[in-house]
Formats: C-alpha cells, sequence, structure tokens
C-alpha cells in the first residue's frame, strides 16, 4: 500500500503443484511482499573527455550486443570511426573500428540492420543515394557493402528504424513539402526498393521520428510541430502508415531538442524534449521533459513529467539510451560536449529520486538484514529476492501477497517491474525440487484513485494481471496462488468502490478469470487487509495479523512492544475453532507505514517511529520475524513448550508467569537485568525453563485458546540435590490433575498424561518452597500439544 494508502475464458485445472503443496494444510499463510525499493548505484556524470572533439557526427547505439549502448563517433576526413564501450559506469577507452568507410558522405547513421542484435555503421551519399553498410562483428565494423541505389535523393530527412517488425532497421525516407514518407526494407543485406507507405503526413512539420508508439514491435511515423508543441503519429502495419492521429500537444514548444523512445522499458515509444535553460524554475539550466504512455488509457498522459533537472545545459547534442545495461532497459540522459569530447550520463527519470533510490526519497531509516549486514537494498536485486525467498520459505509461509496497489504501472512501471522479476525468481525457487514450493498472488488497486469510481479500470489491471503474472511462460499458473479454483487477485479500495464494482454491469470477462477479494484502510472482517487498527478480525477465511502500523497521517497503531502482534494478532488466530482457510500477515517489508516483521534494524528511528523493542525496552531484531515463525509452527504444529519466547511478554504463546499466595494468583514482573520474571518476594522467580518460590509459589500458566484434548509432557528437577526439596503439582483451573509430588533429587520425575481443556482454560505449574526455600531452583520446561 505504501506512502499513497494512503477470465470467458478455456477451462483449466488446478496445478498439480498447488494440490500437493496444500494438501496436508488447513490454513495457508500469506504475507504482504512489497516490490517499490529501488537502490540504484550512482553513477559517474562524467563518462569520458577528449573524445570526440571535431568529430563529424555522434552516436549511442550498442554494437558489441551486451545490453549496453555505446558511444560512437566518425570522422568524415578519413572514414573513421572510433567507439568507446559502455562498462555501464563509464565508456572505455575508445579503439577505431573501421577507417575508410563513409568519406565524403552526406549522412551517417547506427542501427541493426541485419538483426544480429549489434548496431552497424551506415552512411548515404545525397548525389546518387548510395547506401553503404559495414555491418558489426561485436569487436568492429567489417569492411562495407552497397545497399542500395537512388534512395533518399532530395529527402528532407532519413531515418532508420523496423517499421515492419521483423527485428532488422529499414530505411525511411520524408517529404517535408508533400508530407510523404517511403520506405525500403532491409532483408538482412540489402535495403529494397522504395515504397511509399504515406502522404500528407507532416507537411511543414518541424521534426519527425520513427519508433513504436503502440508496442507492436513495428516502428511508426512521427511529426512535431515546434510552434504548438503539437505531436501527430501515424501507426505502421507492417506495410504502410495508416491515418495520422494527435498523439499530444503542448508538449515542447520552445524545446532545443526533441527524442522519441521507450524510455522506461515498457515497450511504449514517448516523447521528449529538452531546454538548454531552466523550466522549471529550481535553478537549475538544461531541463528535460516526458510525456509518458497510459496503457489503460491508451494514449499519452496530458501531463509534462520533469524527467531530468541542472542536466545537459550547453552540451551541443542530447540522446537517450539503456548506457548502464538498466535490467529493465530504461535509457538515461546523455549530454555531448564537442568541444572538450565529454560525454555525460544522468539515469532516466532522475529527477524522480524514489525511481532510483525509494529509502533516501522517503526519508525511510529502517536498514533490513541483507546479505549478512543491516543495509537497503533494490527490490530487483535477484540475490535479494532468492535470499527472501529462502527465509520466507523456511518460516513456512505459502504464498507472497504483491503489493502494486498504487496502480499496476504506477511510476513508469518500476514498482511492476519489480513484481515480474519477483515471480520470475519463485518459478526458478520451485525448480528446484529440495524447495519448499512457494506461491505468489497480486494485490492491485488503482481503483482507489478513480472519483467517481472506474469499475472498468479494475478489469483493465486484472488483465493485466493475468497476462503479466498468471497466463506466462515462466510458469505463472503453477506459481501463483489459487483460491476456490481460481488465481487469487486482491483489489485495494474503499467500500464504497468496491459496491460500485460489483453493481457494475460492463465485461468483466478478466476479473472472472480470478476469485476476486478485497482490501481496507481500516481493514474489515474477511478482507486481506490493509491495516488492522484494532486486533485481528474474526473470519473463517481470511484473518490478517500486524505488528503495528503508521503511515504518519492517521493515528498510530502501536506495535505495543510486541503485545499488538502476538495479543491483538496471532493469540486470536490460535483462539479460533476451526482455524480460517488463510492467515495474512501484513507485511514482510512494508517500512514505509512500518508493518514490516522481517529481520530488520531500527536504531536509526526516532519519534514516533517506533523501535523494535520488548518489555524491557531491549531493541530485537528478530523479535517479529521470530515471532512470525514460532506461531506459524504453532499454527501447523500447535504445541506449547514453556521456554519459547518466554521474556517478551505476559500472554505471549499462550503462557504467563505467576504467583500464588493462597488467596489468588497475580503476574510476576519482568526483570531486565536478570533476565527472569519475579514476584513480590525476592525468590518467586520464573526463568526460561526454571522456576523458584518464595513464600509464594511460582506458578507458570498456560491458557488454552481452544477446546480439545492436550498432551501435557515434562520432567521436573532440582537444579542441585541441597534443600529440602519442593513440592510440585499440575492444576487445571482449580482441579489438581497432576501431583502433588516432593522433587528433592537432580534426576527429578517425569509426567506425560493427557487432558481435555475448553477454550480459556489455565494450566498452572506450580512449585511450593516445601519449608525453607534454600537451593530450590527446579528446571521444568513442559511442552503442551493438542491430539
Amino acid at each position: 500500500m505504501t506512502l499513497l494508502s494512503i477470465l470467458a475464458i478455456l477451462f483449466f485445472t488446478i496445478p498439480t503443484e498447488y494440490s500437493k503443496a496444500y494438501a496436508t494444510a488447513s490454513t495457508d499463510v500469506g504475507i504482504w511482499y512489497s516490490t517499490w525499493y529501488a537502490k540504484q548505484p550512482a553513477i559517474n556524470t562524467n563518462w569520458i573527455t577528449n573524445f570526440g572533439t571535431g568529430s563529424s557526427n555522434q552516436f549511442i547505439g550498442d554494437v558489441d550486443g551486451d545490453g549496453k549502448d555505446d558511444a560512437v563517433i566518425f570522422n568524415s576526413s578519413n572514414g573513421s570511426w572510433q567507439v568507446a564501450l559502455s562498462n555501464g559506469n563509464g565508456f572505455n577507452s575508445p579503439s577505431t573500428w573501421i577507417t575508410g568507410h563513409g568519406v565524403g558522405s552526406d549522412q551517417q547513421f547506427l542501427a541493426d540492420v541485419n538483426g544480429d542484435g549489434k548496431q552497424d555503421a551506415i552512411v548515404f551519399f545525397a548525389s546518387t543515394g548510395d547506401w553503404y553498410v559495414s555491418l558489426s562483428n561485436g569487436s568492429s565494423f567489417l569492411s562495407y557493402n552497397h545497399w542500395a541505389s537512388g534512395v533518399g535523393i532530395g529527402a528532407s530527412k532519413l531515418l532508420l528504424a523496423d517499421v515492419n517488425g521483423d527485428g532488422k532497421a529499414d530505411v525511411v525516407t520524408f517529404d517535408r513539402s508533400t508530407g510523404t514518407w517511403t520506405v525500403c526494407l532491409s532483408n538482412g543485406t540489402s535495403f529494397g526498393l522504395p515504397i511509399q507507405w504515406t502522404s500528407g503526413f507532416g507537411n511543414g512539420s518541424d521534426n519527425q521520428f520513427v519508433a513504436d508508439v503502440n508496442a507492436d514491435g513495428k516502428a511508426d511515423a512521427i511529426y512535431f510541430v515546434a510552434s504548438t508543441g503539437t505531436w501527430y503519429a501515424a501507426n505502421s502495419s507492417g506495410s504502410s502508415f495508416g491515418f495520422s492521429y494527435l498523439w499530444t500537444d503542448g508538449h515542447g514548444t520552445g524545446s532545443q531538442s526533441q527524442l522519441v523512445s521507450d524510455g522506461n522499458g515498457l515497450g511504449y515509444a514517448s516523447p521528449f524534449v529538452f531546454f538548454n535553460g531552466d523550466v522549471n524554475g529550481d535553478g537549475k539550466s538544461g531541463d528535460w521533459y516526458g510525456r509518458l504512455y497510459n496503457k489503460y488509457h491508451n494514449s499519452l498522459d496530458n501531463v509534462d513529467f520533469v524527467m531530468n533537472s541542472g542536466f545537459g545545459s550547453g552540451s551541443d547534442r542530447v540522446f537517450q539510451g539503456n548506457v548502464t545495461g538498466d535490467p529493465y532497459h530504461w535509457k538515461a540522459s546523455i549530454a555531448f560536449y564537442a568541444s572538450t569530447g565529454t560525454w555525460q550520463v544522468e539515469r532516466y527519470h532522475f529527477f524522480q529520486q524514489n525511481l532510483s533510490d525509494t529509502w533516501s526519497a522517503f526519508n525511510i531509516k529502517y536498514l533490513p538484514l541483507t546479505h549478512g549486514s543491516y543495509q537497503t537494498y533494490d527490490s530487483g536485486d535477484i540475490s535479494v529476492i532468492d535470499e527472501h525467498l529462502a527465509d520466507i520459505s523456511s518460516a513456512n509461509i505459502d504464498y507472497l501477497l504483491m503489493d502494486e496497489t498504487n496502480n499496476l504501472y504506477v511510476d513508469d512501471g518500476y514498482i511492476y517491474d519489480r513484481a515480474v522479476t519477483v515471480s520470475s525468481r519463485i518459478n526458478n525457487w520451485n525448480s528446484n525440487p529440495n524447495n519448499r514450493i512457494l506461491k505468489y498472488a497480486l494485490a492491485i488497486g488503482g481503483i482507489q484513485f478513480t472519483n467517481p469510481t472506474d469499475p472498468a479500470l479494475l478489469e483493465f489491471e486484472a488483465g493485466e494481471s493475468w497476462n503479466q503474472f498468471v497466463n506466462t511462460t515462466n510458469g505463472g499458473t503453477k506459481n501463483y496462488y489459487y483460491l476456490n479454483g481460481k488465481p487469487l487477485l486482491v483489489v485495494y479500495c474503499t467500500p464504497d468502490q468496491q459496491l460500485a464494482w460489483e453493481s457494475w454491469t460492463g465485461d468483466k470477462t478478466n476479473s472472472n478469470k480470478f476469485t476476486i477479494r478485497w482490501a481496507n484502510s481500516p481493514s474489515t472482517a474477511g478482507t486481506y487487509g490493509w491495516e488492522v487498527r484494532n486486533g485481528t478480525l474474526d473470519n473463517d477465511e481470511v484473518m490478517v495479523v500486524m505488528p503495528g502500523w503508521n503511515n504518519h497521517n492517521d493515528p498510530l497503531v502501536s506495535r505495543a512492544n510486541g503485545d499488538y502482534y502476538s495479543l491483538s494478532g496471532w493469540e486470536k488466530v490460535m483462539e479460533k475453532t476451526p482455524k480460517p482457510h488463510t492467515v495474512v500477515i501484513n507485511s514482510y517489508n512494508e517500512y514505509a507505514e512500518q508493518t514490516a516483521v522481517a529481520v530488520t534494524n531500527t536504531d536509526n528511528l526516532s519519534a514516533t517511529d517506533e523501535k523494535w523493542t520488548d518489555k524491557s525496552g531491549t531493541v530485537d531484531n528478530y523479535m517479529y520475524w521470530n515471532m512470525t515463525k514460532n506461531y506459524i509452527n504453532l499454527l501447523r504444529n500447535p504445541s506449547y513448550q514453556a521456554s519459547t519466547l518466554f521474556s517478551k511478554g505476559q500472554g505471549w504463546y499462550g503462557w504467563s508467569y505467576n504467583q500464588w499466595d493462597g488467596v489468588g494468583y497475580s503476574n510476576m514482573t519482568w526483570d531486565n537485568t536478570n533476565n527472569y520474571w519475579i514476584g513480590s518476594q525476592p525468590y518467586s522467580l520464573i526463568g526460561s525453563n526454571w522456576q523458584h518460590p518464595d513464600l509464594n509459589d511460582s506458578a507458570r500458566t498456560w491458557t488454552a485458546p481452544y477446546s480439545g484434548t492436550v498432551r501435557i509432557q515434562g520432567t521436573v528437577q532440582k537444579q542441585t540435590s541441597s534443600g529440602d526439596g519442593v513440592i510440585v503439582k499440575i492444576i487445571k483451573n482449580s482441579t489438581v490433575i497432576w501431583g502433588p509430588q516432593t522433587i528433592t533429587t537432580t534426576t527429578g520425575m517425569s509426567h506425560d498424561f493427557t487432558t481435555t481443556v475448553n477454550a480459556g482454560d489455565s494450566i498452572y505449574f506450580i512449585v511450593n518452597k516445601n519449608g525453607d526455600n534454600s537451593y530450590d531452583t527446579t528446571n521444568w520446561d513442559p511442552i503442551i500439544a493438542y491430539q
């Protein structure tokens, strides 16, 4: 939920893996999981200097096929092409890849014309319309070959892009006077005959582009009118450019440069503009703006997003390219300064800092345990994801509920991108037969931001969830978590928005592919979250447990030194009979709203941000994760050992710590210095696995969470044979069910019997001093297990 918190289909059977994984479990356990943490390493600003001074042309493109775009320059005097390969944080020392290619040429290009994933060097001679190509072999440009003649003579602009979707860049020519666009398709060894693809498109326009605006793999025709900032597009059918339509307007008036690219790697090219001066008023010259594609509306958002600020001012050329090798294909902004041959780089959309470093942008002070030390991480780091999956699996959690509730593609899709990576790593995890199977499900919530409510947005996100996370080639169907025979999809919204969708009579084909469940704020009974403000709510299908909650806007739900997670959460689950179908934990790693339970250092927290302290005030980084594992184990294997979590608080894990004065029971208090519970007299004590009486009896107490038959096992023994011994007994409510027994030796006596209990019954383990209380420390760590 983070800071903004505020299928007519083919029938299929439930995957075999699902039935195997859960056939023996009465209650599944899920956990909310955040994928919104970006932690990109800082990159250099200056990537190379003295490269390109006096050059005739400059390019950015991947010439060696390693996934990183490289810097390339051309010198017309000798036809030399020099390449500075990218290492991800700079351009390496340049080398000459070919000479004598393009001497006297009028235009030069870098494009992959043979579809091998490496961009090639292309030159054009205007007087003859001759095109020559030097193919890249990954370490040099090969001897050039003639690819076409009589193509592009008199053209206003020449472009190269793959317009028919075969993976090979084609020649596109534009005539400004007639708006005619002509295409010569590449067959991998030559450019074909010119064919007119459209006319009357872009007459008198100021700039022209070819790029794939609709994610069909074919580059489309685009033109820009500077005076109005108007952009028009005509989509490619693979054999022509179709009807002209307004792409966007009011974007880029007065800009010095315009670019079109799929900047965020989601498949849809968008228009970007560069201003040499300070447009946004932050006192920094060199502003980049973009209009980004909205997949739901199938159009560009009519908003100018500041992409970069204070970058590129005074440069001679600007580019976009994936020079860092970004795994999600985000294209950095690049500026070239001719006088010094300096190439500068800044990350894509660097102005919005949470896309590069979410932790710093939102001032998150938590430090999760990551790779053996307390440090922040990127949610897309596969080594971190794999570590999380191992951690979550070891806790016997069954599925991750990935939080994509702030719009599926919000913020250039950076949260979505990382969720896709998590789903891929779960597929990898489940491919190992030695690993316990993990599932995932999605929580969406774009509908929460619509006013009036737009049910069609829910349907859109359901369709995208199906296509990107269920019906996938990387095991989506077998790895997705199913409820009632369909994939579970949780929708975060208000109850009124839920009602509006339920009442909507539109097409629900997409949502019908899922079992739809809901999350509200605050959570209500039967929902899968978000925050539970008054303790876990009873429900037969789902109960949500949460350690605390703080979104810094609404009243704090205090962790109460662990009591909220234990007494107000898990203990209510344990008391329920029968148990719910699923328990959902909020959350593994939601630090912005402070519901995380993963092992985390909280030393840097202050003010209203609660450090993770127990009743004694001791900070315990492992506290909530240990509780999570213990309670899940108890849920699956209902066995209560007295020493488990004994130091954390009264009532935790069903145990409390009392003294008996002959009239009634009263609570002991925790002694943090000595690490035991102490009564009103100095020797009335209870430790992790021992008790000591004083004038008052020491009484360790277990309260039955639900009715049933329990087995009570243990051994009682003196720590030393000195003294007159102790008298021990076990009482159910007010009835003695074992003992009394006098224990005088270190061998002691064992007990193993069963008894029936009703919910709320108390079992007391009593140690009496038997006259003198000297040397009366008594080892006793009983185990109570439901049968």
